[in-house]
């Protein structure tokens, strides 16, 4: 499907609405949207009261606007979600500024008042700050100014417009295609100004003033493009664009030079792809080729038994959308369109249903399990794909269990000899199983049409559809081939070691992604090890008890990551810089492996063949040689 073209020329015009009194947040919530970010799910990592929040000098009689305690309790709050899209500081609660309002400038009007700036957030290097007048902290929404060259100057007519746009500035960058222009390359030809001011139409925000920059933005479809002013411009001109086609027809629309190999810069932040899957279609006698599961039946449509009462845990006007029951039917479960989950333990000595805002998004699905202990495990998913994973007795955990970009069609839970195993199935196909004594995951790519899934304590998968169900035998050891790597990933006290950027508590979890049936998962975590492993200087003491771990997954042919892999081993053996020996024992551990993988000199991929004999050449070499 062709994704809808946005044009931002028109952008005023949508600003002019909101100012008329459209709901306050609504504008921001489309532009993170329209640039491809999403709601993660879950309770936000960062709150109001993280950060580098300075204690002195707050005034605790002013209040503090609606608008911006709105904006922290929001879940369309993307900075709390993920800080680093934005580099800022925030402060909480907002503290008054050592600079005041001067005089003149109209910004306290002609009767004066209160001189002072009530800040609520820094640039990153704190080169700037940005706060509203305390003479208008009693107002909803108030005006934002920022401290430019010693003064206070207007950025934003509301806090709303001014969160608005600096998810415009941030945004963008991480999620659109990119296309920079040099101060000089600008100067040297005036008609680009000329060109741009002429064929594109302001955004109608005020300009953005950072770091020496005074920055006018424009809209075209599908890009937005900053005229950038001030000595602080090193480029003129910064095209932002949702699609590469979008950011050429601009760069040709201005006449600048878009060719190159690094000219133009492509998304940072890239979601994983869905699955291209057909209908699910199982026969009895059907075999995965990696031997980890095998159709033993085909039958008529058989949904999993769930007591009615569930349903009644829903109480009107909620509409109930997912019911669930543990093995026993002593814990009951159900999910509404408000994104409600409602539980009940009949077996409590006091029976009390309990309700928790756990999605915005309607449950889709539900699960429930009883474990040994008699811990009561609830499992649950939405229409956006998110799945949340709690305890009945403590409060749910902050992150989701797991998150795709399509819906939750079924989940299912059981008790194996292996421990407790979880099962999900979404939208596009992809049906995933979780040891979670281990946190070992399997993907398996079933097909659309599910809906429903059952766990037997036997190791069989229930898998419903609209014209029967299928019963799937599977084999745990592989269905996880590394659970074994990863419970002795846990014997590893990673806390007391070191990687070049802090202790190595990290590391485990980044080990057993490279495990991960995604690639994308894979990948990231091999580029994040070598960024927390590799040193010339040996300073990592956790690349050691690492190295076993990474060239076992090495030998897994179905590993998703296998050439950067290699090529992260490889480099780890290089320590030719170390100083006083302390390279030694990493190039030791390297060298005992590499018997074990010298078969990939004769492997099928070139790039497997040139990282083995970069191996191969770095285990040669001596740690004191030059």
């Amino acid at each position: 499907m062709t994704p809808e073209i946005i044009d931002y020329g028109q952008f005023a015009e949508r600003l002019r609405l909101h100012q008329q009194g459209r709901p306050r947040w609504e504008l921001l919530d489309a532009v993170q949207r329209e640039w491809g970010y999403e709601d993660p799910g879950g309770e936000p990592g960062h709150s109001r009261w993280g950060g580098e929040n300075a204690a002195h000098g707050i005034d605790w009689t002013l209040p503090v606007p609606q608008a911006l305690n709105e904006w922290w309790d929001s879940p369309l709050n993307s900075f709390a979600f993920n800080p680093r899209l934005y580099w800022v500081h925030t402060q909480w609660p907002p503290k008054i500024s050592e600079l005041e309002v001067g005089p003149g400038g109209g910004l306290l009007g002609a009767e004066g008042g209160d001189r002072r700036v009530c800040v609520f957030m820094s640039e990153y290097h704190y080169s700037h700050e940005w706060g509203y007048l305390a003479a208008e902290a009693g107002l909803p929404d108030p005006r934002v100014v920022v401290s430019v060259g010693g003064r206070w100057v207007v950025q934003s007519r509301s806090l709303s417009e001014f969160l608005t746009q600096l998810a415009f500035e941030r945004l963008p960058a991480h999620y659109g295609w990119t296309l920079r222009v040099r101060r000089a390359t600008v100067d040297a030809d005036p008609e680009i100004v000329r060109r741009l001011t002429a064929s594109y139409r302001e955004l109608g925000l005020l300009p953005w003033q950072e770091r020496g920059t005074d920055a006018l933005s424009y809209g075209a479809p599908d890009a937005v493009i900053r005229h950038g002013r001030g000595p602080g411009a090193d480029f003129r001109i910064v095209i932002n664009a949702r699609t590469r086609r979008a950011l050429i027809d601009v760069a040709e629309t201005l006449g600048v030079d878009w060719s190159g190999d690094k000219a133009i810069g492509p998304p940072s932040e890239v979601p994983a792809p869905l699955e291209e899957l057909g209908p699910v279609s199982l026969s009895e006698g059907d075999a995965d080729a990696r031997g980890r599961w095998t159709v033993l039946s085909r039958g008529p449509v058989a949904p999993p038994e769930v007591p009615g009462a569930a349903a009644a845990l829903v109480q009107p006007p909620a509409t109930v959308s997912s019911v669930a029951a543990d093995q026993d039917g002593t814990t009951l479960a159900a999910g509404d369109t408000d994104g409600y989950v409602h539980v009940l333990e009949t077996d409590d000595e006091d029976p009390e249903t309990i309700g928790l805002a756990l999605h915005r998004a309607p449950v889709s699905a539900l699960a429930c399990l009883k474990l040994d202990s008699g811990r009561r495990l609830v499992l649950s998913g939405d229409e956006n794909g998110v799945i949340r994973y709690w305890s009945t007795r403590r409060k749910p955990l902050r992150a989701p269990f797991a998150r795709r970009r399509t819906p939750v069609r079924a989940l299912a839970a059981a008790r194996w000899e292996t421990g407790p195993a979880l099962a999900a199935a979404w939208a596009d196909g992809l049906v995933r199983i979780w040891d979670l004594t281990s946190d070992a995951v399997a993907g398996l790519r079933l097909g659309t049409g599910v809906t429903a899934l059952g766990l037997g304590a036997d190791g069989t998968l229930r898998v419903t559809d609209a014209d029967g169900t299928s019963v799937l035998r599977l084999d745990p050891a592989k269905l996880w081939p590394h659970r074994d790597l990863r419970l002795r990933l846990d014997s590893v006290d990673w806390g007391s070691l070191w990687t070049s950027r802090g202790p190595g508590r990290m590391i485990p979890d980044l080990i057993g992604k490279v495990a991960s049936d995604d690639r994308k998962t894979a990948m990231d975590a091999v580029h994040d090890l070598y960024r927390l492993l590799v040193s010339k200087e040996a300073s990592s003491t956790a690349a050691v008890p690492a190295i076993p771990f990474l060239v076992e997954l090495m030998t897994d042919p179905d590993n998703r990551s296998r050439s950067t892999l290699l090529l992260l081993i490889a480099d780890l053996a290089d320590v030719r810089e170390a100083r006083g020996g302390r390279g030694a024992a990493q190039l030791a551990a390297v060298r005992e492996a590499l018997p074990v993988l010298r078969y990939l000199h004769d492997d099928p991929e070139s790039s497997i063949r040139w990282a083995a004999n970069e191996l191969e050449r770095n285990c040669a070499a001596s740690p004191a040689s030059r």
